[in-house]
């Protein structure tokens, strides 16, 4: 089997056990701990799609969130929605609760589209949802995330994708050793009173009217994490 069919098919079952989790002693098994005690990052899995206190928590986290490239109406049922069709129904999406040392939620974190010809992760659907406390945790919880997909998959690397604007993003990732390797133009398309910033269709020769900040990080960056 050629590495792109194993790195795929290691990614596939590995996400699916995660997400297919309908125990919470498993879940914890499960769970990567961040350094020093300071929580752990759980897996948001079938467990979750009737705990109706963390999907209230997702959706105001969600509601609160002002750097994401689409708006739309977030409701609990949305949410919901979300979870399911847009989470754990897609083979190559998993996400992860950022759990302090207190066994509370402030945030979550995960990949998408890791199914791609390049064989790299997208960073992706990052949220504090709780601040003011717990400083540098978010920060911990992404090393540790990284850290562990490097060694759980081994991909050529990670990339995310950020607003070009959100300052305080761009700063976050660089000083975990991201570096900027381009931009992705946008077009907003505004629908059924949804905001959403898609990538230029073939063709659209107009300018852009925002822009994606790409960046990336190499494997053997993540060797001085900890």
């Amino acid at each position: 089997m050629e590495y792109k069919e194993k790195y795929h098919e290691r990614v596939k079952k590995i996400f699916l056990e995660l997400k297919s989790t309908e125990s919470i002693d498993k879940a914890v098994l499960n769970s990567i701990p961040l350094l020093n005690g300071k929580g752990y990052l759980l897996c948001v899995s079938e467990l979750h799609t009737n705990d109706e206190v963390l999907i209230a928590s997702l959706t105001k986290w969600r509601q609160d969130a002002k750097t994401f490239h689409n708006k739309f109406n977030v409701t609990v049922e949305s949410t919901s929605t979300w979870m399911r069709e847009l989470l754990l129904d897609v083979p190559d999406r998993i996400l992860f609760l950022v759990v302090n040392s207190h066994e509370k939620p402030i945030g979550h974190m995960g990949f998408a589209n890791v199914l791609n010809e390049d064989h790299l992760m997208e960073f992706d659907n990052v949220i504090r949802g709780i601040k003011g406390q717990d400083r540098g945790l978010m920060s911990v919880a992404t090393k540790s995330l990284l850290k562990w997909a490097n060694e759980t998959f081994k991909p050529n690397g990670f990339f995310l994708r950020t607003l070009d604007d959100n300052e305080h993003a761009i700063s976050f990732y660089t000083n975990l050793g991201f570096v900027i390797s381009g931009q992705e133009p946008l077009r907003r398309i505004e629908k059924n009173g949804e905001i959403n910033h898609l990538p230029l269709l073939k063709g659209d020769n107009r300018k852009p009217d925002r822009f994606f900040t790409r960046m990336q990080l190499n494997p053997s960056d993540i060797a001085n994490f900890f």
